[in-house]
């Protein structure tokens, strides 16, 4: 049944990413003969990939539970699942987009130093088609942990829609009444309803897929990258410059995130580096945080929609934006990994 279940997804991909093309399949068994031992078995890799998740629990339960001073209290004892792993997932997230443009960003410069660089950019296939090998080759390498962040989302989402049936199944009427515009009239409640449900579904297929956009965005980028910089020192300095902002950018998201949801216990401090925050700056500070800080994790946590839908006007909307930024940055990885084919495949000038 598993296998049946596989083939059938493996048919649902593009050619180039299923694992029996000839140029996967040449990256694949190469990178299967690096492994050592044990480790290049799948059940492995998904278990060791579990086990750095359940350990990373034990630093997530201690700043869930305000660094071991108080216990981990939640109206639901299963959202304490979420309170404890959202910086596992985090972190897990930030590293996986790490790796994901290292693993691309030097693939000319190995090519080169290997001799089949001058052979693959013969034509502009033949460039396309290793271009995109490596970029879904990235997926492969992955998985393990895509595995371990798309089971933890779907968990989170089966959470939300027991939650959601409180209240006698209206606690979703109770969420939007007073938010703009959904809240307020001349809407009727049954529509207002029917709206916010899709939101939710929107929201929550965001949540689902940005890992798997913000991986192949990153990898896409690396790609980019190898071409405009094909040197190995310049690919490794691009490494470096890489990390240093992801670091940042993600960092920076998550701070602005939680402030725009007043979750930072720094408070104090978020007012004084930002000073003026407008009713504008804090719902694209909630966007921010929840589209390039923890990946739409913030998404999945029904307590925080009262603070995203009623304190900011048209707060209700966030979700949306956040898919349509999902849509936008898989379009951009695509456009990537055709740019970086066609430019390596174009004649060097003198």
């Amino acid at each position: 049944m598993l296998r049946r279940l596989n083939t059938r997804l493996m048919a649902q991909l593009p050619d180039f990413a299923r694992p029996d093309h000839p140029a996967l399949r040449y990256l694949l068994n190469r990178e299967q003969r690096r492994a050592w031992g044990a480790s290049a078995l799948p059940g492995v890799r998904l278990a060791l990939a579990v086990a750095i998740f359940l350990a990373l629990c034990a630093p997530g339960w201690w700043i869930a539970s305000a660094f071991g001073r108080t216990p981990v209290s939640t109206p639901n004892a299963l959202d304490g699942l979420y309170q404890i792993a959202y910086w596992p997932l985090v972190g897990i997230q930030l590293l996986s987009r790490i790796f994901a443009f290292n693993a691309t960003v030097g693939m000319v410069a190995a090519e080169t130093r290997a001799g089949t660089w001058e052979a693959l950019k013969v034509t502009t296939e033949g460039a396309n088609l290793a271009f995109r090998a490596r970029w879904a080759m990235v997926f492969y390498r992955l998985w393990p942990f895509l595995a371990v962040m798309l089971i933890a989302r779907l968990v989170f989402v089966l959470v939300a829609l027991g939650n959601l049936t409180a209240f006698q199944g209206h606690y979703l009427d109770l969420l939007l009444s007073g938010t703009t515009p959904l809240g307020r009239a001349p809407l009727d409640p049954a529509l207002t309803v029917v709206l916010g449900t899709l939101i939710v579904a929107a929201m929550m297929t965001a949540a689902l897929l940005a890992p798997f956009t913000a991986v192949a965005f990153d990898a896409a980028l690396g790609l980019a990258i190898s071409v405009a910089a094909r040197g190995r020192m310049l690919s490794t300095f691009g490494q470096v410059v890489f990390i240093l902002l992801r670091l940042m950018l993600t960092g920076w998201a998550l701070w602005v995130g939680a402030a725009a949801l007043d979750l930072t216990p720094f408070t104090g401090l978020t007012q004084a580096l930002m000073p003026g925050t407008t009713a504008l700056s804090g719902w694209l500070g909630a966007f921010a945080g929840m589209a390039e800080g923890d990946l739409g994790l913030t998404l999945l946590h029904l307590p925080y929609y009262p603070r995203l839908w009623a304190d900011y006007d048209h707060g209700v909307f966030i979700g949306l934006a956040c898919l349509g930024f999902v849509i936008v940055q898989a379009a951009l990885a695509s456009g990537l990994v055709r740019w970086a084919s066609r430019r390596a495949a174009a004649p060097e000038r003198g």
